[in-house]
């Protein structure tokens, strides 16, 4: 499967020269920014107090979320251009197949990086220093299925870390135990979803001695995941729970855990070809954990 589909919208509005950008920073492909842009939406609506304000921090961080998405696949494909080489779902990538030099991928993250900047400054302090602790992760994890079993988890535990930067963006009067109960159901949840997506390079991955969760969950693969959702929505309870949600916040929860669960079990079932599907499908999955977030927060007991 071609990782570069040029009859997507967004190459036929902008010119050809830029194409190669596009897919480098994988903007014809929006499931990954708002897989970021998710975690850190909870919190901005995890209390009642809507404003202004509140519409100012989602701008902001929708574009940086697209930004820093952006320079985190710069990144990836800059580490990785000889991997993708010989990844059949890589292979076209802007860098791997040369359309790309790597001085033009690093001037585009270095203007990436530049907005991204721009952006964290209008944040207040905590904001910032919680910004500039990700950083390492965000260079790590190319290089983590390199010598780490669990690589997965260093993507979670980076592309999640923007509900932490939103909860102290918006000075939440809660106690910041509640926000990092959310953080380990979303850190799960990442580590459930790319774990999928990863079956698709199974093969591959096992040929060039990469690591992957796909790989270290083998057999077990399913029981695992399921396991995993399951803790995943568990603690999202517990987190409402701590903020005094309301029960149709729990009734959505549970609604979108049996249809996670089902999804899993009886759409993906294990299978290579459907996994790219199934990694789609988690933004109808944030959404919903978006709505039970503004239901929960506004009818909160």
């Amino acid at each position: 499967m071609n990782d570069i589909k040029q009859d997507n919208l967004i190459f036929k509005i902008f010119p050809s020269f830029t194409h190669p950008y596009i897919a480098l920073m994988r903007l014809d492909r929006p499931i990954g920014f708002l897989l970021l842009f998710y975690p850190i939406s909870f919190s901005l609506v995890s209390q009642s107090n809507y404003d202004y304000e509140l519409l100012k921090y989602f701008i902001l961080f929708f574009i940086g979320s697209v930004v820093m998405r952006s320079a985190g696949c710069v990144i990836n494909d800059i580490l990785d251009k000889k991997i993708d080489k010989k990844v059949k779902r890589t292979q076209s990538r802007p860098l791997a197949s040369s359309k790309l030099t790597i001085l033009k991928a690093c001037v585009t993250l270095v203007i990436l990086l530049l907005i991204g900047l721009l952006i964290l400054i209008n944040l207040n302090m905590p904001s910032i220093v919680l910004g500039f602790l990700i950083i390492p992760l965000v260079i790590l994890y190319p290089l983590a299925k390199r010598f780490f079993a669990l690589p997965q988890l260093i993507l979670a535990m980076t592309y999640n870390w923007g509900c932490m930067i939103g909860w102290v963006a918006i000075s939440s009067p809660y106690n910041f135990n509640n926000i990092f109960i959310l953080y380990l159901s979303l850190v799960i949840w990442t580590i459930v979803y790319d774990t999928i997506y990863a079956v698709q390079d199974e093969e591959e991955d096992r040929k060039m001695n990469l690591y992957s969760t796909a790989l270290l969950f083998g057999s077990k693969k399913l029981l695992i995941l399921n396991t995993l959702i399951i803790t995943q929505y568990f603690l999202l309870i517990v987190f409402g729970y701590k903020m005094h949600y309301s029960i149709i916040f729990y009734l959505i929860v549970a609604l979108i855990s049996l249809l996670n669960l089902g999804d899993i079990n009886f759409l993906w079932k294990n299978e290579a070809r459907k996994s790219g599907l199934y990694f789609k499908r988690n933004n109808y999955y944030g959404f919903l954990i978006l709505l039970s977030i503004i239901v929960g927060s506004q009818f909160n007991v």
